[in-house]
C-alpha cells in the first residue's frame, strides 16, 4: 500500500511538500518554505530516510527547504530538470545571505547547499526513470523554464503531481504538456482556483503604453519582477512592442538571465531572450554607483524583488518614490502583507527602517505563470483522474467542494494529513 502525507501548502500557498511512502521507497516531492512568515514557515518534518527528492521547480515555496533535509542528514539524490540545479543553487545561497543580513535564523548552511547541489541528478522530459520499483516520468509544466510535473507509477497505480503549472504559452516558454496518461490520483496546485486572468495581450498593451508614457515624460520606469522567468518575460514583452529606450537589468535577475540564456531550447522561440537583449541593447548594472547615474535620464530598469521585499528595487524606490513622472510596475502576484501588497493598499512603501509616501505611478499587471480556474478545470477534465487532491492555494477547500459537486472525487488535505492510495 502506498501512502501520501501532505507536509505543507494545505489551503495556503507556501512550504510545499508531499511524502510518498510505498513501504520500500520513500520520496519527497518538493520541500519549500513560506517566506512571508516571521519566522519563515517550513513544511512538516521528514522523519524517515529518503530514497529521493523530486523537485518540480526552483521557486522557494517549492525548493527553499531542501538544504534543510541535508542538514538533517539526508543523503539521497535531488531529481529535476538540468536548468533547475543552477537556479536552486543561486536561490539557496541567497536565502543564507538574506538571513544573515536580516539577522534571522536559517536552518541550513553553505555546506548543506553544497551537499544538495552535489546530489542533484538531472533528468529529461518524457524519459522514464526508476526509483526502486517506482517508474517516474517528468512532463513539462509550462510554469518556468525547467518546471516539471511528475508521474509516479507504483503498485499498478499512477500518481501525478503537477507542482505549479500553466496551460497557456507565454513569450518566454510554451504551456504545459497535455499528453499525459490518465492518473488514478492527481495532486494539483490550486493557486488561482476561483479566479480568472485578464486577457494577456491587453495586459501587455497597458504595460507597454505606461512605460512609453513614462519615458515620454522624461521619467524612469522600474519593472519589479521575480528574477526567474518573470523578468525575462517582461523583457520579451518590451521587445515585442518595439520599445526604444535604454534598458538595464539589476539584481539577481542578471544571474537568472545568464542561466536561461544557457538553455535556449527551453524557450518558446529558440534563444529568444539573448536575441531580444542584443536587439534592445540591454545592459547590466555592474556596480551600485552605476544605479545613481542611469536614473538621471529616462530609462527602463528590470530588477528584483517582485514583491518589493528587498533587492535592488529598494534603492530605486528610495531615490524615485517622490517623482510623479516615474513608474513602478509590479509584474507578479503580491502575497498579502508583503511590501508590494501594502504599497498597493496604502500608497506607502514600508521596509525595514523606510516608510515612504510613494508619488510614483504604481500599477500591478497580471503576467501570471499559473493556470486560471477554467484552465485548472479543463486540465482535470482532460486527464480524467479517479481522485484529486487540491493543494497550493488559498481556496483549496472551496475548489475541492466544487469539483465534488461536478462528480469528481476531490479532497483538500490538511497539513500533516496522511492518505492511503
Amino acid at each position: 500500500m502506498t501512502s501520501l502525507s501532505f507536509l505543507g501548502a494545505c489551503n495556503e500557498v507556501g512550504s510545499s511538500g508531499i511524502l510518498v511512502d510505498t513501504g520500500s521507497e520513500k520520496i519527497v516531492m518538493d520541500y519549500g518554505v513560506k517566506i512571508n512568515q516571521d519566522p519563515i514557515q517550513y513544511p512538516e518534518e521528514v522523519k524517515v530516510k529518503l530514497n529521493s527528492i523530486l523537485l518540480t521547480h526552483t521557486h522557494l515555496d517549492h525548493s527553499g527547504a531542501i538544504p534543510y533535509l541535508f542538514h538533517q542528514g539526508q543523503k539521497c539524490p535531488v531529481i529535476g530538470q538540468e536548468i533547475t540545479r543552477p537556479f536552486a543553487k543561486m536561490l539557496w545561497y541567497d536565502s543564507i545571505k538574506i538571513a544573515k543580513m536580516e539577522e534571522k535564523n536559517c536552518r541550513f548552511t553553505d555546506t548543506d547547499v553544497r551537499r544538495a547541489v552535489k546530489k542533484y541528478q538531472p533528468v529529461s522530459y518524457r524519459k522514464p526513470f526508476k526509483i526502486g520499483k517506482i517508474t517516474v516520468t517528468s512532463y513539462d509544466a509550462g510554469h518556468i523554464p525547467g518546471s516539471s510535473m511528475f508521474l509516479l507509477e507504483v503498485n499498478g497505480k499512477k500518481i501525478l503531481y503537477t507542482g505549479d503549472f500553466n496551460t497557456d504559452d507565454t513569450k518566454l516558454i510554451v504551456g504545459c504538456d497535455w499528453d499525459i496518461p490518465s492518473p488514478d490520483v492527481l495532486i494539483t496546485e490550486s493557486t488561482y482556483a476561483g479566479k480568472e486572468h485578464p486577457d494577456r495581450e491587453n495586459e501587455e498593451i497597458k504595460f507597454v503604453r505606461t512605460v512609453k508614457d513614462t519615458l515620454a515624460n522624461d521619467g524612469v520606469a522600474i519593472v519589479s519582477s521575480f528574477a526567474i522567468a518573470r523578468s525575462q518575460e517582461a523583457l520579451l514583452i518590451l521587445g515585442k512592442y518595439g520599445v526604444k529606450a535604454p534598458i538595464y537589468i539589476d539584481g539577481m535577475t542578471q544571474k537568472a538571465t545568464d542561466i536561461i540564456n544557457k538553455y535556449p531550447h527551453l524557450q518558446n522561440e529558440y534563444n529568444s531572450v539573448e536575441i531580444a537583449m542584443k536587439a534592445l541593447g540591454v545592459k547590466y548594472i555592474q556596480h551600485h554607483v552605476q544605479r545613481g547615474k542611469v536614473i538621471k535620464d529616462p530609462c527602463i530598469i528590470i530588477t528584483t524583488s517582485g514583491m518589493l521585499c528587498g533587492g535592488a528595487v529598494v534603492y530605486y524606490l528610495k531615490k524615485l518614490h517622490d517623482r510623479e513622472d516615474c513608474f513602478l510596475a509590479l509584474t507578479g502576484f503580491q502575497v498579502p502583507d508583503t511590501e508590494g501588497d501594502n504599497l498597493l493598499k496604502t500608497g506607502r512603501y514600508v521596509h525595514d527602517d523606510l516608510d515612504l509616501k510613494v508619488k510614483m505611478n504604481v500599477k500591478k499587471f497580471d503576467f501570471s505563470a499559473h493556470a486560471s480556474d477554467s484552465d485548472l478545470t479543463e486540465f482535470i477534465e482532460k486527464i480524467n483522474p479517479k481522485k484529486v487532491f487540491c493543494v497550493h492555494g488559498d481556496n483549496t477547500k472551496d475548489f475541492a467542494e466544487r469539483l465534488s459537486g461536478q462528480g469528481i472525487d476531490a479532497i483538500s488535505p490538511v497539513r500533516g494529513q496522511r492518505f492511503e492510495v
